[in-house]
C-alpha cells in the first residue's frame, strides 16, 4: 500500500478538531472523570480519527491510476 501525502490535508485539520472538541467536552462536561482516563480518551480518540480519515478519504485525482475495466 502507497502513503498518499496529499491525503494528509484531509487527515490533519479533522484530527486537531476532534481533539480540540473532545478535550472542550471531556473538561466541560465531565469534571469527575480522572485525568489519566480523560488523557487516554483524547489520545485514543485522536489517533482513531486520524487512521480511520485516512482510509475513508479518497486518494487524490493525479494519484489515481486510469480506470481499464473489462469493457
Amino acid at each position: 500500500m502507497k502513503f498518499y501525502k496529499k491525503r494528509l490535508k484531509y487527515v490533519i485539520p479533522l484530527t486537531i478538531v476532534v481533539a480540540v472538541t473532545s478535550t472542550m467536552m471531556l473538561f466541560n462536561r465531565f469534571p469527575d472523570v480522572p485525568s489519566l482516563h480523560k488523557f487516554l480518551i483524547l489520545v485514543s480518540a485522536t489517533i482513531f480519527t486520524a487512521i480511520i480519515s485516512y482510509f475513508l478519504f479518497p486518494q487524490p485525482d493525479e494519484d489515481r491510476p486510469e480506470d481499464r475495466g473489462p469493457y
